[in-house]
């Protein structure tokens, strides 16, 4: 765990702060703790690996929606901010130092431990370039993707495509994984862009997932991966080890271990102890390890640490009384502080990455493993499934309702929002759905915080007349 300096700002009450705020703290903070935070630790402690920078500084390279947001104000998540923001620069210097840099596109992070059990290896996620545009407050790859016919009836997923194209957003990969089968229709048609426009794809196929075939799934899905261990095998010239696999799996299953152990404490009954988007970039982490398995596993604990301290001194931010689940991960972050601001915190989420939540076995063959481990994917099956996860989580978390942040043009946000809406609804909880409006759509923006405003008054007058 980071351990501050005595006269550090970390023993200040727990509250969100802007990006000027940070700025100045930042400087309370002692060197020795800042030259100590880096990457890629085995290779020396190279001077470029360092990581602990306040927001401000990300704002400054272009991220400028920083300038807008709340952060929390513990060394843990400032910690977690700069790993997870230092995940491109990451991925160009692993290449320069002589990895194999591995996209993972489509519903997959389970395929990750495998990627990573072949040495000087890694992988990213290119779905998730879908927030940069949010970031930076900018058009530029929601652009180039209209240039290859992917317009505003497309997921947000389609900046991926416009970050092939301009080639400046990571390096060119030694392998790409696409995803074909029963997965998201939008990111098959920006990864059918992308193979057309001269980038390999090695395709991965998911089964529809049902108890009817769940065993004859489990063994398609089991030869996929043996079929992606060939490929990695050729890529890299080196024979697949089960006991390397197994030491990956070790670090995976702890990872998922305290993300779960994370959920839980953001859960716990007092005070909010963390926002929400931080404990987004926490979750997130499951997919790719923030390109660096070893020093996320660091950053998680360390995390978690903080987050387990602060419940049981029964520290947190005040005003945040309303618990909410989030349904499907918000591209735009802003959002995530609007319900702050509106007093509602997020103690659960079912943000469609649920085949990196559960503990991978060890006790039988390690495709089987995988596969039984990537039947629990979300958009795998029916929507009543994901429906049932929510509903799980509310149950979980003892939710006073829940918000789904669906986007426009996306394949499946229209139809499972309907049975989501019903499901929530028959549990007695009310539910709020919108689609996240594009970025430098004010009005539209303006319309989602008052709807989201009425909603959280109305959960209020509830409350109080059940009190009364």
């Amino acid at each position: 765990m980071l351990r501050p300096h005595k006269n550090c700002h970390q023993k200040m009450r727990a509250r969100q702060i802007d990006y000027r705020e940070w700025h100045h703290l930042f400087r309370q903070i002692p060197e020795e703790l800042v030259e100590s935070t880096r990457y890629y630790r085995h290779l020396n402690d190279a001077e470029w690996s360092k990581y602990l920078f306040p927001p401000s500084t990300h704002a400054v390279y272009g991220n400028r929606l920083l300038r807008k947001l709340k952060f929390d104000n513990s060394l843990a998540s400032l910690r977690l901010w700069g790993f997870a923001m230092s995940e491109g620069e990451r991925l160009y210097r692993a290449r320069q130092s002589g990895y194999r840099v591995i996209a993972e596109m489509g519903d997959l992070g389970a395929v990750t431990p495998l990627v990573h059990s072949f040495p000087d290896t890694i992988s990213f996620y290119p779905d998730c370039l879908w927030w940069t545009p949010f970031l930076m407050e900018s058009h530029v790859l929601f652009n180039e993707a209209a240039e290859f016919g992917l317009g505003e009836d497309c997921c947000f997923v389609r900046a991926a495509i416009g970050g092939y194209s301009k080639r400046a957003y990571f390096p060119k990969p030694d392998l790409n994984i696409g995803v074909t089968g029963a997965t998201c229709d939008d990111m098959a048609a920006v990864m059918s862009e992308i193979a057309l426009s001269g980038d390999e794809i090695h395709w991965f196929e998911l089964p529809h997932r049902s108890e009817d075939n769940f065993q004859y799934s489990k063994k398609f899905l089991a030869g996929e991966h043996k079929k992606l261990c060939n490929k990695m095998e050729e890529l890299t010239g080196v024979k697949f080890s089960e006991s390397r696999f197994n030491d990956v799996v070790d670090k995976v299953n702890r990872l998922r271990s305290l993300i779960k152990e994370c959920k839980e404490l953001t859960a716990a009954d007092g005070l909010n102890p963390i926002g929400g988007i931080e404990m987004m970039n926490v979750e997130f982490s499951a997919l790719s390890y923030y390109a660096d398995l070893d020093e996320c596993l660091s950053v998680i604990e360390d995390f978690r640490d903080m987050l387990k301290a602060r419940v049981n001194a029964k520290e947190g931010y005040t005003g945040q009384d309303i618990k909410i689940i989030w349904v499907t991960p918000a591209a735009d972050p802003i959002l995530i502080n609007y319900l702050e601001e509106l007093g509602g915190r997020i103690a659960g989420s079912e943000y469609v990455i649920n085949q990196v939540t559960s503990r991978i076995r060890k006790d039988c063959s390690p495709f089987e493993a995988l596969a039984e481990a990537q039947l629990q994917g979300s958009l795998m099956g029916s929507s009543a499934f994901r429906a049932q996860l929510v509903l799980d989580e509310i149950e979980r978390t003892k939710a006073d309702g829940a918000i789904i942040s669906g986007i426009f043009g996306s394949s499946h946000c229209p139809f499972e929002t309907s049975i989501i809406i019903k499901a929530v609804r028959e549990k007695g909880l009310p539910v709020l759905a919108f689609d996240t409006a594009q970025p430098g759509k004010v009005k539209l923006q303006s319309q989602i915080y008052n709807r989201m405003q009425a909603f959280m008054e109305s959960i209020r007058i509830s409350r109080s007349r059940y009190a009364g």
